[in-house]
């Protein structure tokens, strides 16, 4: 199942279709892929009644259009009266009947034949949702242009800015980081959609920003002159609906992918956490970029006796252990760098000023893990941690990590369930017996 909640927010369906069989399987195949829930309408007019008593509770709307007739194309009109999109289901294709569903600004048709694709439904209903957090920059000097291409963007319920040439596009571009893909003009006045692409690029990589350029020129060089100059796409005016559909879509899916593969290189998989690779990669770039001022903490932390939970209660068991431990790591430092470096061994850097004075919020996370009483299958649990602490800025964070960890050694020589540090200040600090200075 795709979870596209957002915000815990309910996302609702609205299944227009008199034909009650049909509409509870198809609503049954979309629950069983999506994190959805599908209301099943029979008729216009009681999903105008539907749509009056909750204008804004439905995403998306389904419904199936039979022919040509105006009496079809109501319930398209109805849904799109309450601002809710639109996924027809169509028995035949043919050109007007495509015409008609994009003039009547349906996001997408399905071919039903025997049965319709679910499949392609909810991949419709997963990318609308994705894309109502993606935002889109339209780069053109003609406000008719713009206007044909942002009203079929929002169609797709991207959410869209606008820009007139490149220097206003670059401008927009630096101050909303949340834009992924660009469409922009080859000729356009204070800066050309060419200009714009090679400035664009040295700030993003192909693989952060999808830039796709657009032109009514007919020189087939105009292309070749995008690409070169580092779009990743090109599509010639005047182009129908269908074809920014597909190359705004595949282009995205493209982000995605490349996004999930930096995920996946870079992500411990049992735990979630940044994995070892990537804490020394990212942690040695932030060590670099410190001035002299700023402050740096690494942490070393280790699950106590791991070993013999495993050989007490099994390796499944232990998996939820390092499962609960980052958990908490990413709860209590939800800003710094938290990382899994290998078996019960967890590695933290900060650059928080929190701790150049002592270290009782780590303290308090040594304190939480051991507090918790867990029920894990048939087993009550407690477990405890170990934290070694090196704040003595270093050029080399393999050192820091040396230090850190020969903290972490000691703090298992005192007993366990320590957190133990060279910082001078931990040795005033009193209060807590657990807090040790070496």
């Amino acid at each position: 199942m795709f979870d596209i909640h957002k915000n815990n927010k309910q996302i609702d369906v609205l299944l227009l279709e008199w034909d009650a069989a049909y509409a509870l399987t198809l609503k049954q195949e979309i629950e069983a892929r999506l994190a959805v829930t599908v209301t099943i309408v029979p008729t216009t007019e009681i999903a105008r009644k539907v749509l009056t008593l909750n204008p804004s509770k439905f995403f998306i709307g389904i419904t199936s259009i039979l022919n040509l007739d105006s009496s079809e194309f109501e319930k398209v009109d109805l849904l799109g009266e309450f601002g809710v999109s639109v996924i027809a289901i169509v028995n035949h294709y043919e050109d007007e009947m495509r015409n008609q569903l994009i003039k009547h600004h349906v996001i997408d048709y399905v071919l039903k034949d025997n049965k319709v694709d679910s499949t392609y439904i909810c991949d419709l209903i997963f990318r609308a949702h994705k894309n109502c957090n993606v935002q889109v920059l339209v780069v053109d000097d003609s406000m008719v242009s713009r206007f044909v291409i942002v009203r079929e963007l929002k169609l797709q319920r991207f959410e869209v800015l606008q820009a007139s040439n490149g220097l206003e596009a670059l401008n927009i571009l630096q101050k909303n980081p949340r834009i992924k893909l660009v469409l922009v003009d080859s000729q356009m006045p204070n800066m050309d959609g060419y200009t714009f692409i090679e400035k664009a690029r040295a700030l993003y990589s192909k693989d952060a920003l999808v830039i796709i350029g657009i032109s009514s020129s007919l020189d087939s060089r105009i292309a070749v002159k995008f690409l070169k100059a580092g779009a990743n796409d090109f599509i010639a005016k005047p182009f129908n609906y269908e074809i920014l559909l597909c190359r705004v879509t595949q282009n995205l899916d493209m982000l995605d992918a490349v996004e999930l593969a930096k995920s996946l290189s870079n992500t411990d998989f049992l735990s979630g956490l940044y994995n070892r690779r990537y804490f020394f990669e990212r942690g040695s770039k932030v060590l670099q970029s410190l001035t002299d001022a700023q402050p740096l903490t690494v942490m070393m932390l280790d699950i106590d006796h791991f070993k013999k939970i495993n050989d007490l209660y099994g390796h499944d068991i232990g998996d939820e252990i390092i499962k609960n431990f980052a958990t908490l790591l990413k709860t209590h430092f939800p800003t710094d760098i938290v990382a899994r470096i290998g078996g019960e061994e967890f590695a933290v850097i900060s650059t928080s000023k929190h701790y150049l004075a002592g270290f009782a919020s780590i303290d308090d996370f040594r304190a939480l893990v051991a507090s918790q009483k867990l029920k894990i299958k048939q087993f009550n649990l407690q477990y405890t941690c170990c934290i070694g602490i090196c704040n003595e800025a270093n050029a080399d964070l393999d050192v820091m990590m040396a230090q850190a960890d020969k903290n972490l050694y000691r703090a298992k020589q005192m007993g366990r369930n320590q957190i133990c540090s060279s910082h001078p200040n931990v040795a005033k600090d009193k209060s807590n017996e657990k807090l040790i200075s070496t």
